[in-house]
């Protein structure tokens, strides 16, 4: 089954290319949607830790929240 996206031309026609499959749309909606939470849940963890066991694990309290992006979406 596909559907079409409304993304349409100065002349109102549908665009070439502008059509996905529903399982495609609802599996990269969901991946972002637990992709998120992952980061948020890393993040609550890592800010939770008091600021010893974040200096004896190497990290600054002021970079938790790149730490938890690389850990998460690896950037």
């Amino acid at each position: 089954m596909t559907t079409a996206i409304a993304a349409r031309s100065g002349a109102g026609i549908l665009l070439a290319g502008t059509e996905r499959t529903a399982p495609s749309f609802v599996t990269t909606l969901r991946k972002a949607w637990n992709d998120y939470w992952a980061y948020r849940t890393t993040l609550v963890e890592l800010q939770a830790l008091s600021n010893k066991q974040l200096s004896d694990a190497g990290f600054r309290r002021d970079a938790l929240d790149r730490i938890a992006v690389e850990a998460v979406y690896g950037k």
